[in-house]
């Protein structure tokens, strides 16, 4: 995955010095070995001022300057690091700062409940990656096109980042999402909004896939990490006749287990199940491959999908408000089952 962490430079952000302190022996046992630590917002900023930090692990509740200001001044400044933020209280304030930091477009990759795992900031570092590793790709880009892309592919400038996958009982990381990235050499590190327009041009849902899938199974043979890797799919991929065979013989190439392999539908609503995707649906089932539906919506249509999909697992869309309908959906569910 191309992950040093002793060339990381992390700087902790916690008022409680034990805390601290046990994140820094945990990262440090990980192979970080340039760790700051400071204890309120305002101390945070000066050493930003004078470091250019990689990874921020930051705690919302501080004295003097809390989290919350410190994303802001963070934004301010144009911090283009990586963010990991704890708070020991109620999940919903770290899934609303979570959102802040969307609305602000600061770079976060993790949002712990404390106590911290070790296996959490394991998960963490390895999605950090190498110094400036993630920049934002902004409107003002000179437009690129199909041959620019072909060239990515041809000289593997198309390489994947790993989101942790954490459960909600105990923090600890059950598995990783795939996430391609085009690392550009003058443009820098270009997301799928740049590319996913040129692969619907150039139709290259299958091309795209397959070298997605093909690194994640040689970084997680090599790496010998556990747990699943997810790794995103179109209608199109499963309207492919050979699109199970070639998946699963793939995971035979690298000795990796189909049942470690989940494989998420996108698109939910554009679905049009034919005899072909049927017929990759059981195939891959057959042989142990997880399926899971990647921001289900709202829409009648998805709710009626589930009882003609073998999925095993469902991603819930964040813009919807599921709250006053999840009782309805889980008995939904177990009238499917």
């Amino acid at each position: 995955m191309n992950i040093d962490p002793a060339f990381q430079l992390v700087l902790i952000v916690d008022d409680c010095q034990l805390h601290c302190g046990v994140i820094k022996v945990v990262i440090s046992q990980l192979g970080v070995n340039q760790i700051h630590i400071t204890h309120n917002g305002r101390d945070a900023l000066e050493l930003c001022d004078n470091f250019e930090f990689d990874l921020i692990i930051c705690d919302l509740e501080m004295p003097e300057m809390d989290g919350l200001a410190l994303l802001s001044e963070l934004a301010e400044r144009k911090y283009s690091g990586r963010l990991c933020l704890l708070s020991g209280h109620d999940e919903n304030i770290l899934k609303l700062a979570a959102m802040m930091c969307q609305q602000l477009g600061l770079d976060l990759v993790a949002s712990l409940s404390k106590p911290v795992t070790s296996d959490c900031l394991k998960s963490v570092l390895q999605t950090v990656g190498s110094p400036n590793t993630e920049k934002y790709c902004t409107k003002t880009l000179p437009s690129l096109h199909v041959d620019d892309l072909d060239k990515a592919f041809e000289l593997g400038d198309l390489r994947n980042v790993y989101q942790p996958q954490c459960r909600f009982k105990d923090g600890v990381a059950r598995g990783y999402e795939a996430l391609i990235r085009w690392y550009h050499p003058e443009y820098g590190v270009l997301t799928p909004y740049v590319l996913l327009p040129l692969i619907e041009q150039a139709n290259w849902h299958n091309r795209l896939f397959f070298c997605v899938l093909q690194q994640a199974l040689n970084d997680f043979s090599k790496a010998k990490f556990l747990g699943t890797v997810s790794v995103n799919a179109t209608h199109t991929n499963f309207a492919e006749p050979q699109f199970a065979k070639r998946v699963l013989e793939c995971c035979r190439e690298h000795g990796f287990n189909p049942s470690r392999l989940i494989i998420e539908l996108t698109e939910m609503e554009a679905y049009q199940c034919d005899s072909v995707m049927v017929e990759n649906f059981a195939r891959l089932r057959l042989n142990g491959v997880e399926l899971a539906i990647d921001d289900f919506g709202a829409g009648y249509s998805s709710l009626l999908k589930l009882a003609d999909l073998p999925f095993t697992e469902m991603k819930i869309d964040r813009a919807q408000k599921w709250t006053p309908l999840v009782g309805h959906i889980s008995s939904f569910l177990k009238w499917l089952t």
